[in-house]
């Protein structure tokens, strides 16, 4: 293995040595407030009684389709919302009129908890998937449209005008220059749109769901079972956690050149 292989394994080593710090010593802290501190189980449930009923779940395959309805609801609701977002954020952004003429009724529905909307959408389109998967594609819309129009509005002038003597239409422009300089803010809005896509989900599971996460979770509240809760929630972090990540692999991916900058001590 070549030296600069080998100085990259090692930092992503430290790095995750790093990384699992906390964990461990929070792990240590939940089996000393349950063995040594006597927290109530009702409170508190000890750490391998989690993990047996993570165990007994697997291997019976409960939590497997529990986890493919709400990956399903999830990933359908955050793409679709997210390019609808991208691509009215790029219109919005692009065309002043269009932003002037839409302004008032987005900041509007922006400000309406998209949880507030399960209600009415139960009403009009039933117990099913698609009341699930319209509010989140609903939240994953507005919180990636608003960073997507400030990333096109805010683009240097400096960038536009060397373009223009360069005699880049607006098309070229538009692709060359505004895109790759917003995209930055467009992953800030995905980010967030993975991680509010599982709060709605796991709300409306809870109110109106017969299957998914957040039934599991609610199922676990109604018997008391603090095992099945803290499991669900678990899986629902590591979820989180996948959702975070393929955002940022594919950042880096569209975005070779942003590596971010880290002051070492």
């Amino acid at each position: 293995m070549s030296k600069p292989a080998e100085a990259a394994r090692r930092s992503r080593l430290k790095s995750w040595l790093i990384k699992a710090i906390l964990p461990v010593v929070l792990l240590v802290l939940w089996h000393l407030a349950c063995t040594q501190w006597k927290i109530h189980p009702l409170i508190l449930p000890h750490p391998f009684s989690v993990l047996r009923e993570l165990w007994s779940s697997v291997v019976s395959g409960e939590l497997w389709l529990h986890l493919a309805v709400s990956l399903w609801r999830c990933l359908v609701g955050f793409a679709a919302g997210s390019l609808a977002g991208i691509v009215m954020g790029v219109l919005l952004g692009w065309y002043s009129l269009l932003d002037e003429f839409f302004d008032l009724v987005v900041n509007f529905l922006r400000a309406i908890p998209k949880t507030a909307l399960a209600p009415l959408f139960i009403v009009w389109f039933g117990f099913g998937d698609l009341p699930k998967i319209l509010l989140i594609g609903l939240a994953s819309f507005f919180y990636t449209l608003i960073p997507t129009i400030e990333g096109v509005k805010n683009i240097d002038n400096l960038l536009i005008k060397s373009a223009r003597s360069l005699n880049a239409n607006d098309r070229q422009l538009l692709l060359t220059v505004v895109l790759p300089s917003a995209l930055p803010s467009m992953y800030a809005g995905l980010r967030l749109a993975a991680a509010t896509s599982l709060v709605v989900l796991v709300f409306v599971e809870i109110i109106a769901g017969d299957s998914g996460l957040g039934f599991l979770l609610e199922q676990g509240r109604t018997s008391l079972n603090m095992p099945v809760m803290y499991m669900t929630l678990f899986v629902l972090g590591v979820v989180g956690l996948l959702l975070d990540w393929l955002v940022r692999v594919s950042e880096t991916k569209l975005m070779p050149w942003r590596k971010g900058k880290t002051i070492s001590f």
